[in-house]
């Protein structure tokens, strides 16, 4: 199904869509409809209206837009992390914060028994999205322009190459892949290649237009509107005079290398060029959940294999440890360049080394090296293999906020708060640093597992003082130990 675009679901979170009505009312039974495909809806999830104004679940709206939601119970205040700026709501707060900037609601979002609600409104043509309301029916209506596309990874559909008759021109403009609608411009933090995918981890918004092209068979991933990350060139080969880098395929019997450049500065245009072996079948596609997007060119015609458990049905608690990023997705860039990337892998080999001497556990990792794993096959194996226990490692970024710092740990179904809340205590042990708290959003990979899931935030790369300390090694082993220790309390293991 098709999702709206963020700037539509912002303009629909910070402006109230005024309807005639009571000040306050139930409607029960009501129903929400995306696209034309009814929303799922929990026995408590209701929609009101207050004082004219439609109000909906900020979870509905959330899951189905696959956005990053939190919650600070303490301050009443909900968060939604977008990379063109964060929204803040405050229940029974007649204003809201974008980016910065205050906005007034027309109506203020409310809780009712732990669900929030928050007005919803239609800018129509503008947005190009239109709302409707049947007060006979109790139905939201939403519908997105028939062009816009996804901003979270769709289950992926075959692109095949241009057939070889006719034969394009090495000159010739092939049909585009279809591509996500544009907020603003981005920003390509890293470029990889693994498991014959190419990985672009990027901030803001792409617009790709992507297609394949003969004589030599290459895919060209052209980027209008968009720059190379300040950090770019000090992870990745890049010639600063030229505004070009390029790498060698070596893993691949479809490709041989990978460029990059730029290629028009007055549109501040990127090119991409995959060069191939020969014609070849792909799918494009992005995955968007917090900090950074990729998006990602895949040349597997299958499902990568998920792999089984050690000794299944052995009465070991299996523990998937989930090292998060990889590869052409760099994850948060630190004070002095150091990479998310490493330090959740570096982290999360420990947990295991560790794990493989407790006898009530066994491991699996979603990777063990420097590879790019798209976040539903993350999800995927931990759920084929009947995982009792997921587990995501990461560290945080602040952008601008240098001073920002402290241990934070995150979960999103109810079934994960107990796990989150005890590996919370035992990291926050180990790091000394603030306590930054629990709390609930919406990450895809606790979203997609099935088993009890949390994933760690140790601590703050972009604060110069905590990324030094979170690539010690003593640090690493005290806070592997601190995520050991907090399993085996879960477990009740001794």
């Amino acid at each position: 199904m098709k999702k709206i675009g963020f700037f539509v679901l912002l303009a629909a979170l910070i402006f109230g869509l005024s309807f005639a009505g009571q000040a306050s009312a139930q409607t029960s039974g009501a129903t929400i409809i995306l696209d034309g495909q009814a929303l799922s809806l929990q026995k408590k999830d209701k929609i009101e209206i207050i004082k004219g104004s439609v109000m909906v679940p900020l979870r509905v709206i959330a899951e189905n837009l696959a956005l990053l939601v939190t919650w600070n119970q303490q301050n009443a205040q909900v968060k939604i992390l977008t990379g063109t700026g964060d929204i803040e709501l405050t229940i029974g707060r007649m204003t809201a914060s974008v980016g910065g900037a205050e906005l007034k609601l027309n109506a203020a979002p409310v809780n009712r028994s732990g669900t929030t609600l928050v007005p919803l409104r239609f800018i129509g043509e503008a947005a190009g999205l239109e709302v409707g309301w049947d007060n006979a029916k109790k139905v939201v209506s939403l519908a997105s322009p028939q062009t816009s596309e996804p901003t979270s990874a769709p289950t992926p559909t075959p692109t095949p190459f241009p057939s070889a008759s006719p034969t394009p021109s090495p000159g010739a403009t092939p049909t585009p892949v279809p591509s996500p609608s544009p907020v603003s411009g981005g920003q390509i933090k890293g470029i990889g290649w693994s498991n014959d995918r190419l990985a672009i981890s990027f901030v803001g918004s792409l617009v790709p237009r992507t297609y394949a092209a003969a004589d030599p068979a290459r895919i060209v991933v052209e980027l209008p509107k968009t720059s190379f990350d300040p950090a770019f060139a000090s992870i990745q080969a890049f010639d600063a005079a030229t505004q070009s880098g390029a790498f060698a395929v070596t893993d691949s019997s479809n490709a041989t290398r990978v460029r990059y450049a730029v290629t028009d500065t007055d549109a501040q245009t990127i090119a991409i060029t995959i060069e191939l072996t020969g014609n070849k079948s792909f799918t494009a596609y992005q995955e968007a959940d917090f900090e950074t997007s990729v998006y990602v060119i895949d040349l597997k015609t299958s499902a990568t294999p998920t792999p089984s458990p050690v000794n299944p049905d052995n009465g070991k608690k299996i523990i998937v440890i989930d090292p998060g990023h990889g590869d052409g997705d760099p994850g948060g860039v630190g004070a002095t360049n150091k990479l998310e990337k490493n330090f959740n892998l570096s982290l999360a080999l420990k947990v295991e080394a560790l794990l493989l001497r407790e006898p009530a556990f066994q491991v699996l990792m979603t990777r063990r090296d420097d590879t790019f794993v798209p976040r539903p096959e993350r999800a995927s194996l931990a759920n084929a293999a009947n995982a009792d226990a997921f587990v995501s490692i990461h560290a945080n970024i602040a952008d601008g906020k240098p001073t920002v710092r402290g241990t934070e740990t995150y979960y999103y179904k109810n079934s994960g708060k107990a796990l989150a809340d005890i590996m919370h205590k035992h990291v926050l042990g180990a790091t000394g640093f603030t306590d930054r708290k629990v709390k609930n959003a919406n990450y895809q990979v606790l979203r997609e597992t099935t088993m009890p899931a949390t994933l760690l935030e140790v601590g703050f790369l972009s604060n110069a003082t905590e990324e030094s300390i979170l690539f010690s090694d003593s640090f690493q082993d005290l806070v592997a130990k601190a995520i050991v220790d907090g399993l085996k309390e879960y477990f009740g293991v001794k």
